[in-house]
């Protein structure tokens, strides 16, 4: 049967690519290590694929389809941020027989031939996969448009997968990308819940799931953990396997983690944590309690706002509406089919007014950022 020789689940942020002037190096540089770190137990393990759990940031689907797990069976991955571009093989043999192998057990799962990947999926190629000549599966999970999947049915296509894979002789690597807390694009976007980070780290150490598993996607947006969807997915097809943090940063919107599942991590290594983790037991949710029966941050993109969403859109994927709306702002806005309010917001710096007339926050963000790159381009 297929075996899985390495494992583990680690922080994508776009920063780590563009690396902005603002963050600390030294932070940024603890995270892309330890990714490295996890790359070269590549080297030791040699899989014959790295499956690759990533997110959609809505830069490949967004709201013309909004699949809840997407299998992509192109020849090649082709992943973008900004100018940041990489091409690497995919492993279609493996991932058709797959996706073959996880409809047969009667779990849905969407699939592509062709598809756009963000930087869940950059930044791992980047700093895990580098140079070496391994092929990957990606599989996208949704994660910021609800409804969402569950943790226990991101848990249950972890389990198909491992049915789909146990008769293959391949070697496989598995990596989550995604988490964990932070909110982007939204008015908490400086103020992540850390002290959710330790509580889960505990419990990933001690292979404790029941409580994570437990979890609603509501309860998730709230302490923004909805990218530990791709850990459930991966910890569904290892079962209760504790995993050992390689890093840990604390940036100001962010926390940053990389966590080592298999093989084991030997006891005496040390994890590189910018500042010390609480002492002693985390509380039960790191001491949070929820109040919120419905989504707070990342709720349903209502219809009514898709104009101002497919320009955001546009104006994260596409160079040529990006450097006009760099140019001439007013110009891109008078030609879209917007309200005379969301046309303010988005002529407006900041992205909290977006929000407020509609705008999807990761959209608002991630065109403000772009934006921002574009503008400070030399070239431009």
């Amino acid at each position: 049967m297929a075996e899985v020789v390495a494992a583990a689940a680690a922080v994508h942020a776009p920063q780590l690519l563009s690396r902005p002037p603002h963050e600390d190096p030294a932070k940024l540089d603890g995270s892309t290590d330890a990714l490295r770190r996890f790359g070269r137990v590549l080297d030791e393990t040699a899989p014959d694929a790295l499956l690759v759990i990533g997110i959609d940031h809505l830069e490949t689907f967004w709201l013309e389809a909004v699949p809840a797990f997407t299998l992509v069976l192109s020849p090649q991955a082709h992943a973008h941020y900004m100018r940041k571009r990489r091409r690497v093989p995919v492993h279609t043999e493996l991932a058709v027989r797959l996706l073959h192998g996880v409809v047969e057990r009667d779990f849905d799962l969407t699939y592509s031939q062709q598809a756009t990947l963000g930087h869940a999926f950059l930044t791992p190629f980047e700093f895990v996969l580098g140079d070496r000549d391994i092929p990957v599966i990606p599989l996208l999970v949704n994660a910021y448009l609800p409804p969402l999947p569950s943790p226990r049915r991101c848990h249950a296509l972890g389990r198909a997968i491992a049915g789909a894979l146990a008769d293959r002789p391949e070697r496989i690597a598995v990596l989550a990308s995604g988490g964990m807390s932070h909110f982007p694009g939204t008015a908490r976007y400086t103020d992540p819940q850390f002290s959710f980070d330790e509580w889960v780290l505990q419990e990933v150490a001690a292979g404790r799931y029941r409580e994570l598993l437990d979890l609603t996607p509501v309860q998730l947006d709230e302490v923004g953990e909805s990218e530990l969807l791709t850990w459930f997915v991966m910890l569904g097809m290892l079962g209760d396997t504790p995993g050992s943090l390689l890093s840990y940063q604390h940036l100001s919107h962010h926390g940053h983690g990389v966590v080592q599942f298999l093989p084991p991590v030997s006891p005496g290594s040390r994890p590189d944590v910018d500042r010390p983790l609480t002492a002693g037991p985390v509380p039960r949710y790191g001491g949070y309690e929820f109040t919120s029966s419905e989504f707070i941050y990342y709720r349903f993109p209502e219809p009514s706002s898709f104009a101002l969403n497919r320009l955001l859109h546009q104006v994260i994927t596409d160079e040529a509406t990006r450097r006009e709306f760099v140019r001439d702002p007013a110009a891109v806005v008078g030609r879209a089919a917007l309200t005379a309010e969301q046309g303010a917001a988005l002529l407006r710096d900041g992205f909290d007014g977006l929000t407020a007339v509609g705008a999807h926050p990761l959209l608002a963000l991630s065109a403000r950022q772009v934006s921002e790159l574009e503008r400070n381009t030399p070239e431009n």
